[in-house]
Formats: C-alpha cells, structure tokens, sequence
C-alpha cells in the first residue's frame, strides 16, 4: 500500500511537460516532489495546485549542470526524502544545432543534463526503488527508436539516443528487483520551441499536447502496468515514423 512518505521525483517539474506530468499525477493520487533549478515561483505554484487536489507535494531545487552539483542535489534530497517511489527525468536542454556548430561546451552541457544526471539520480535511488518496487521514466524525442541521421539537433537528439540506450541496459539489469524503467518519446507539442507554424504540415495536422504525454508517462508508473519495461512510447502522432 503507497503511503505518503512514497515520493514521486519530477525533475524539470515547473514547467511545461513536467509541470503538467505533476499536475496529472497528482490526480492519479500520487506524492510529488517537484524539481526545479532556477524557476521557484512556477514550481511553488505547481505545488499548490497539486496540494489543492488533496496531495502531497513539495518543491526541490537542484543544478544539473555538473557532477558535482547533481551529488550535492542528491545529498540533500536523500537526507529529507528517503522513500522514492517513483522517478521521471524530465529536465532537458534542447538545441537546435549542426553538429559542428554546436561547440564544445554545449555537447558536454546537453551530455550532462540529458544524459549524466538522469543516470547519477538513478543510481543514488536505487535503494529505494527497490524497496518500494517502484518505476523510471524517461522523457526522450520521436524517432530516436530508428537511429536517424539528424543535422537538425544533433547533439540534442545524441543524448537522447544515449538515454535511450541506457534504459534499455537497465532495464534488463533492473527486472530481477522488480524496478521498471520505460522512455516515453514527444513529438511536436503545443509547447514546442521550434514546432512549425502551420500545423497542417504534420502527418495527424495538428500539434500534440502536454496532457496526452503526461497520460502515458502515468500510465507506465501505475502498478497496472507492471509487466512494462525497457519500452520507448512516442506520442508523436506519426511525426518522424519510418
């Protein structure tokens, strides 16, 4: 039985996608932690709206951007909130960039948040992952199940691919614990920095919206769909479909 002390981790969970994952998750009755880095005002906003629908939630800031910040996110957290559930790794940069345009530093700070810090979270909360058979979510981008050759967001969609590949590694390596770790994979949303002006150019004609993302990403954390793992879901609605 989940009692409240059972925490769900949304990191990048202020605004956008994973503000809207906290908000459904909350519906589905869950405990949530809402990470941010620097936007506190929206996070304690997501906050309120989530204890408004009758739920714990509680705001952690944390920087992804090196080694060393990350551990001290993670030492703090484990310290407050040592019973996680659940955890969905929505914090991303994206680029829109040429490989070789994109300079060095930018390939080594998307590598870090996209890639570096999920797998550090995870490896610290194993434990109690564990203890509480408890689910991994991963927040990836359409098309990255056919390995394509992309000049558009190179570096973006590498680090991506990286997790991709990763989830699939632990997700073999997990099942024994009864941990389960699952990638669900946008195209373009109502919230997408770069999403084409008309709309009609899309295959379904339309853009996707954060609601339904944020039903898949319930969907595999809910213990009905236990028997999941090592999956990667687009809700792309035909967007980059080979």
């Amino acid at each position: 039985m989940r009692t409240q002390k059972q925490w769900t981790l949304v990191t990048g969970g202020a605004k956008g996608l994973g503000a809207k994952i906290c908000e459904t998750l909350a519906e589905e009755g869950l405990s949530l932690l809402i990470h941010y880095h620097t936007s506190s005002q929206e996070a304690f906003a997501i906050r309120d709206l989530c204890r408004q629908k009758g739920r714990n939630a509680e705001c952690v800031q944390g920087d992804f951007s090196s080694s060393e910040s990350v551990d001290l996110f993670i030492e703090k957290l484990s310290a407050k909130f040592p019973h996680i559930e659940n955890l969905i790794n929505c914090v991303g940069n994206y680029r829109v960039q040429a490989p070789l345009v994109t300079s060095n530093a930018e390939w080594l700070e998307l590598f870090q948040t996209n890639l570096h810090a999920p797998i550090a979270l995870i490896r610290a909360l194993l434990p109690s992952l564990k203890e509480h058979q408890g689910s991994i979510t991963h927040i990836g981008v359409a098309g990255i199940n056919h390995v394509p050759a992309d000049i558009y967001s190179t570096a973006f969609t590498a680090s991506k691919l990286a997790l991709w590949m990763t989830t699939r590694a632990l997700a073999k390596e997990f099942a024994p614990m009864g941990v389960r770790i699952n990638m669900v994979s946008p195209g373009m949303l109502e919230n997408t920095i770069d999403k084409p002006k008309d709309p009609n150019m899309l295959p379904m004609q339309r853009l996707g919206t954060l609601s339904e993302v944020a039903r898949v990403v319930a969907f595999l954390i809910s213990k009905e769909s236990s028997y999941i793992t090592g999956q990667n879901i687009e809700v792309a609605g035909g967007v980059r479909l080979i």
